[in-house]
């Protein structure tokens, strides 16, 4: 939940920082790129590339040695939520309580008490390698688009975050954007939202989707590999069906340190106006990760991911299906590089997208 004390600012104060460099914590993530947390966040996935745990297979397939996934960029240049010599953060014994890590300095105004994220795009330059420390070395306030949706009224903010390595190199940039608003109050009986952010539960091509109650294998042979030449546009990928469960997302919290209670708590999601507690952002953006991985191969490199939006969500209780198709190959600057259409479905429709990810591709 969000800091909302100011209960006089208006969405015009949160305007007046647009623009403006904010105030970034010292010193990067609080963690460097270790071989543990990599395994921690395969393991939600079930995602078994052998570039992020076996070294001889990464240095084959050109790289320095083993990585993490992309999408674990934003968990890594996460700062403590508590550290020696700070009070404590857990000041009342009631269930749901949720503590908040210590506010950073710079923290802009916002009159919403609630928020999540929306839309994603995040470019990467190169990998994150055991040792590897990375931080947000710029952050900037995009747009503020106030908007009165089904669950409250509010306005989707959108960032820009650039990622640096400890040698001080470019290693990601991501434009984010969360909706942050007041929820709308709920009578008793009163059904719960399925809409996340404004968009509508169901389109015409995705509503009433049949999902697979059971996951799909994970890929275990990574020996063949795709060639630029092997592709046609319009291509489809193999489906990967991805059962969320409560452990899941529980494991999915540890594996991320993304701790609001919206992704683990019922009672939380509901308050906010979803239907039960739902996968959060990095999840989704996992699972698009393994499926991608598992159709380029090891020597395939995954240059950007988005933009894409989170258009309903994703609860316990049901599955996520992620689906793609090959949109275009081309060649530019040397390289052979390919765009992929990526969706998520549940049972509801399209959760997720659709968007682009493009990547690159050896030749033969």
């Amino acid at each position: 939940m969000l800091d909302t004390a100011q209960t006089l600012v208006t969405w015009e104060d949160t305007k007046a920082w647009i623009g403006r460099a904010l105030s970034v914590p010292e010193g990067g993530g609080v963690d460097a790129v270790e071989a543990g947390t990599i395994r921690r966040r395969l393991e939600v996935l079930e995602f078994g590339c052998p570039l992020h745990y076996d070294e001889k297979a990464a240095k084959e397939a050109g790289y320095k040695g083993i990585f993490a996934p992309y999408t674990m960029l934003q968990t890594y240049s996460g700062s403590a939520n508590w550290q020696p010599g700070q009070p404590t953060l857990w000041r009342r014994n009631q269930p749901d309580f949720t503590m908040r890590a210590q506010v950073e300095q710079g923290e802009i105004p916002q009159p919403g008490t609630h928020g999540f994220a929306t839309d994603v795009e995040i470019e990467y330059f190169q990998p994150l390698y055991l040792g590897d420390r990375v931080s947000v070395g710029e952050r900037r306030l995009l747009n503020v688009n106030p908007k009165r949706t089904s669950v409250g009224d509010g306005a989707f903010l959108t960032w820009e975050s650039r990622f640096c390595n400890q040698c001080g190199d470019l290693v990601g940039v991501a434009r984010t954007s969360q909706y942050v608003y007041v929820p709308n109050p709920r009578r008793e009986g009163e059904p719960v939202s399925e809409e996340q952010g404004g968009a509508k539960a169901a389109s015409a091509s995705g509503a009433g989707t049949n999902v697979p109650e059971w996951g799909t294998d994970p890929r275990s042979d990574w020996s063949s590999q795709l060639f630029f030449e092997d592709v046609k546009e319009g291509d489809d990928l193999p489906k990967v069906a991805f059962p969320i469960t409560i452990q899941r997302l529980v494991m999915e919290a540890g594996a991320n340190r993304d701790f609001n209670g919206i992704h683990h708590n019922r009672e939380i999601a509901r308050s906010h106006g979803a239907p039960d507690m739902f996968c959060n952002n990095f999840f989704l953006q996992g699972m698009w990760e393994r499926s991608v991985r598992e159709y380029i191969g090891l020597r395939g490199i995954i240059r950007k991911i988005g933009p894409l939006r989170m258009r309903i969500f994703n609860p316990a209780g049901d599955t996520v299906l992620v689906k793609g198709n090959v949109l275009r190959k081309f060649r530019q600057d040397g390289q052979n590089l390919v765009e992929l259409k990526m969706w998520s479905e549940n049972s509801r429709g399209i959760s997720v997208g659709p968007g682009p990810v493009l990547v690159t591709l050896p030749s033969r």
